[in-house]
């Protein structure tokens, strides 16, 4: 005789594992805490759209993690260059390596030369602005290498302020660009420029953004200490460096204190998407004229093919 108990078993065993099955769904959505940011460890800064703080000398990782109780969630590191202002003992891989898993974006930034009509004590000769752009990427992705940062990160280079109307000062500016640009797409990371939009920095560098063969930064970073949080600018054509490769530096050199700790940094709004490949136009080739030795043995060539 059948068991009429088997049923309703049945049905119990179903009904536990559906009520199993939803509790080990639910049950950790419902007692997880506030969301923290997952780590990451592509390139850098990598599409971000939110804030970001910069401040000399790289903070110690404790006060990294007391500063996630802050609204920022990228941070600014000088990872080299001639001008730099800090020394940097808190930087290094394993500190790259414990921020990206806690969460935290970087925006590597190189202070190299300076313009020739600068202030600086260390610029840029005029007679050598390509070579020196060059060695500058050179000694900027080395230092990104050794610090562990992804291939295809922006390092920005930290151009500060100089006068307006020196063309020689202006040529040597764009050489050194151009050449910071092009190189570090040939080491495998992309190229930022900082600049304040009081400088001839960032005027020089829309009036080249077109030129033929000037390599254009993939990223700018520009200052304009208002306290808006914004891309957009009147300094800037709206189709230069758009969409998703501008960030803003909208505070500067002040104090905060979160989680306990106290930093003296600037304050910076992001807004970038990692590009596909980089941006950058190398100097058209003009094609040959006909007349010229070579196109002559060309058109020889082809004669006698016919013949």
């Amino acid at each position: 005789m059948p068991d009429s108990s088997a049923p309703s078993a049945l049905r119990r065993l179903i009904t536990a594992t559906v009520a199993w099955v939803l509790l080990a769904t639910v049950a950790p959505v419902v007692a997880a805490g506030p969301v923290r940011a997952a780590g990451y460890s592509g390139p850098q800064p990598g599409t971000f759209t939110g804030l970001g703080f910069d401040t000399c000398a790289a903070p110690s990782n404790a006060a990294m993690t007391a500063w996630l109780k802050s609204p920022y969630r990228a941070v600014g590191v000088y990872l080299g260059g001639v001008n730099r202002g800090c020394a940097q003992p808190n930087l290094t891989r394993s500190w790259v390596a414990t921020q990206q898993a806690a969460g935290w974006r970087i925006f590597p930034l190189y202070v190299g030369l300076q313009a020739p009509c600068s202030t600086y004590q260390r610029r840029i000769d005029p007679t050598r602005a390509t070579a020196q752009g060059r060695a500058a990427a050179d000694d900027a992705a080395t230092r990104a290498d050794d610090l562990g940062l992804a291939r295809r990160s922006t390092l920005i280079l930290d151009l500060e302020h100089y006068p307006s109307g020196d063309a020689a000062c202006t040529a040597a500016v764009d050489g050194f660009v151009s050449a910071w640009t092009l190189r570090l797409h040939e080491r495998g990371f992309l190229a930022g420029l900082y600049t304040k939009v009081t400088s001839a920095g960032l005027g020089d560098q829309v009036a080249a953004y077109h030129r033929p063969g000037h390599g254009v930064p993939d990223l700018l970073d520009f200052a304009r200490w208002d306290g808006v949080r914004t891309v957009t600018d009147p300094a800037l054509p709206a189709s230069h460096w758009a969409p998703g490769r501008r960030m803003k530096q909208y505070q500067g050199d002040h104090h905060e204190t979160w989680g306990g700790v106290r930093m003296n940094i600037d304050s910076n709004y992001l807004d970038l998407v990692q590009p596909a490949r980089s941006r950058s136009r190398p100097a058209p080739q003009a094609p040959p004229k006909w007349g010229t030795g070579l196109s002559r043995l060309v058109a020889r060539s082809a004669a006698a093919a016919l013949r």
